[in-house]
């Protein structure tokens, strides 16, 4: 489930489906620009203009400053700040890290007792090495078997995304949060593994070993932390746990819900907005030398001359929805004969092409100079409709 929220915010392109409940609503915000003309004072007396013009020309700015473009730009500069100062820190505390485990002691493989931590916790990518506190008891082995259970599973790269995430949206608490819960969910699962994988019930000596651990611990930033996560809820689940319980329906479940929530946030909705919203070209044929048009499809051909029709079309034309994000740099090449409304002059020479596919789901424009990107077509029936009433048409 946190592989979806990571995609969402690390991969800057998605794919579209219908089913995607983002975004709910979008609106695009305006990067118009105002122009404003330098007011100019003509008195006739070439001496008078020549002092007054210069003083009320520099009282008005030449055009107005866009307001998003501003924020935009100081935006940005503050965001590569932060992720700066964000990289800087870690980079730090990591290094201070890495001095003080110089004096670590091997105990056994990968395991190492340090005198200068308060709390166990896996460091590394390459070769992970799990460090304990000297003063680490009892508890020792199922500390041990925590850490191990996050290298086997990968946590420490997965927290390392997760904190990549964290660094780029810095000034998003939502994603703060979301890394505080994402945590917690790692260490929950870690600690559920270890139970249920021990011979006997270490249920009460496991969650004292949480509550120690948690009053002693560090503020770490990058390593996995063994008393890392709320504790408090920790402790809870742990007591909660049934070692014999079986866990193949609940794994089930949570992979049908993991799939539901991938097929719903990762795509986004698709966006629709009419075909003089979004082809260019389209307004080219809205000039007056177009003066009439032929429509030709499968179910008929017909020849609009009269003005009120022609521009009854062209208006039918303008308003059918599309998909903004074109599905091909160019025409569509159909194995069916495609159909088309094609526009003419007065002197009946060619003015542009509006074509569609033969099962009208495509659209594309081609005018004397160049030819639009293919884009989708939202209710082909519709459009289809539309034309055959043009074609049935006295016109």
């Amino acid at each position: 489930m946190w592989f979806v929220a990571f995609f969402r915010l690390l991969v800057p392109v998605s794919f579209e489906s219908v089913l995607s409940i983002l975004p709910f609503n979008t609106t695009p915000l305006s990067t118009d620009m105002l122009y404003i003309e330098t007011p100019y004072v003509e008195t006739g007396i070439k001496a008078i203009d020549s002092v007054i013009n210069p003083v009320v020309a520099t009282e008005v700015f030449d055009s107005t400053a866009n307001v998003y473009q501003i924020f935009t730009f100081w935006g940005k500069i503050i965001w590569f700040i932060g992720v700066c100062a964000f990289c800087l820190y870690s980079i730090r505390s990591y290094s201070k890290l890495k001095k003080k485990l110089q004096s670590a002691v091997l105990l056994r493989d990968n395991i190492y007792i340090s005198q200068v931590v308060g709390t166990p916790f896996a460091l590394g990518l390459r070769n992970p090495k799990i460090y304990l506190p000297s003063n680490l008891a009892d508890a020792q082995e199922y500390v041990i078997a925590h850490e191990q259970t996050h290298l086997a599973r990968r946590d420490n790269l997965a927290k390392i995304l997760g904190y990549v995430v964290l660094i780029l949206h810095w000034f998003n608490p939502l994603v703060w949060l979301a890394f505080k819960l994402f945590v917690t969910d790692m260490e929950m699962s870690c600690d559920e593994s270890v139970i249920r994988n021990s011979k006997e019930d270490i249920r009460k000596e496991y969650s004292r070993s949480l509550l120690e651990l948690s009053i002693e611990k560090s503020t770490l930033g990058i390593p996995m932390a063994f008393a890392e996560g709320n504790p408090k809820e920790r402790i809870k689940n742990v007591m909660k746990s049934n070692t014999k319980k079986i866990i193949g329906f609940a794994g089930l479940g949570a992979v049908i819900l993991i799939a539901v929530i991938a097929i719903c946030l990762i795509p986004n909705r698709p966006q629709y907005a009419t075909a003089k919203q979004t082809i260019t070209e389209i307004n080219a044929i809205a000039t007056p030398s177009a003066t009439h048009a032929e429509i030709k499809t499968a179910d008929g051909n017909k020849t609009i001359t009269d003005s009120a029709y022609f521009n009854e079309l062209l208006t039918f034309v303008e308003g059918i929805e599309i998909n903004t994000k074109e599905v091909k740099r160019g025409s569509w090449i159909d194995s069916e004969e495609n159909n088309k409304i094609t526009f003419y002059r007065a002197d009946n020479s060619m003015d542009s092409i509006i074509s569609f596919t033969s099962d009208y789901s495509k659209i594309w424009i081609e005018t004397s100079a160049t030819i639009s990107f293919t884009y989708s077509v939202k209710d082909p029936a519709e459009v289809q409709k539309g034309l055959a009433a043009f074609l049935g048409s006295n016109s």
